[in-house]
């Protein structure tokens, strides 16, 4: 396998959000915005974070073509009900439907194209959705034994603390990664998987049986959800580390093969 020029690095299309935030003078104003913790723990393990806001869905195969993994992160706002079928039932909730109408098709896209493609949270319920999967709208509202939301009172670091455990499917992919049956996860979340999208598979599910982590049926292509934060603690956290460090590879995997692909394509030299 040929190796890449050193100055190129595998670059990973971070979903954007868009909220309404304070300006300088204390008035609403609308922001596009990327996690932090997200992009300094993509470069923190070597790669690049890029960002296509507001893109229409005409130009998203040229951009994932660019690409070398996706990362959809998590966000205050909720996949809004219309896109499984259902309208909202629990009053004024926050949607970002601009977010929605990329990160939808963009994870159909990336999964067909073969490009290694990773949620968390919301990330990880936008590719349920754009699969045909629903959602539980409010797991509060399901008052199950497991709490799956944060304290608003709590500091941030305490909102992000291991709240509960996940028992990985005996024999599955999660449990050969993280080399465990189980493990401890953060747990701050309204929304959660209700059917499992086309092609989707169950990695790990809480106590009350909510699915906290699932992947693309075909184990060759890296598409994977999680209801958690492994980008959160991952230094800390070695199940997490395991969960970041698989992406990391899939997405130089991928690098070196569209350099091997540029290389052999009429017209360019290779080596």
């Amino acid at each position: 396998m040929d190796t890449p020029p050193p100055d190129r690095v595998p670059c990973v299309w971070v979903i954007a959000s868009h909220r309404e935030l304070g300006n300088e003078h204390g008035h609403p104003q609308r922001y596009t915005v990327m996690d932090e913790v997200g992009t300094r723990t993509l470069v923190n393990l070597g790669l690049q974070p890029v960002c296509y806001p507001r893109v229409p869905p005409g130009r998203i195969p040229t951009l994932l073509g660019m690409v070398d993994g996706v990362l959809l992160g998590g966000s205050a706002t909720n996949v809004h009900p219309r896109y499984f079928g259902e309208e909202p039932l629990f009053g004024p909730l926050a949607y970002d439907e601009a977010r929605d109408s990329v990160s939808l098709p963009l994870v159909r896209l990336a999964i067909e194209a073969g490009v290694p493609l990773i949620g968390f949270c919301r990330g990880c319920h936008e590719v349920n959705v754009s699969l045909g999967g629903s959602l539980h709208q409010s797991l509060q509202a399901l008052d199950g034994p497991v709490v799956h939301w944060e304290d608003p009172a709590e500091s941030l670091d305490q909102q992000y603390r291991e709240r509960h455990e996940v028992a990985c499917v005996p024999g599955g992919e999660l449990e050969r990664l993280s080399g465990c049956s189980r493990f401890p996860v953060s747990s701050l979340h309204s929304q959660g998987v209700r059917r499992l999208g086309n092609g989707l598979v169950a990695e790990a599910c809480a106590e009350d049986g909510l699915v906290e982590a699932f992947r693309w049926h075909d184990a060759s292509r890296f598409a994977w959800g999680f209801q958690f934060h492994p980008e959160w603690g991952h230094q800390a956290h070695p199940r997490y580390a395991r969960i970041m460090g698989a992406f990391v590879d899939a997405c130089w995997r991928r690098l070196y093969g569209r350099h091997e692909q540029e290389g052999c394509a009429p017209g360019v030299a290779a080596g």
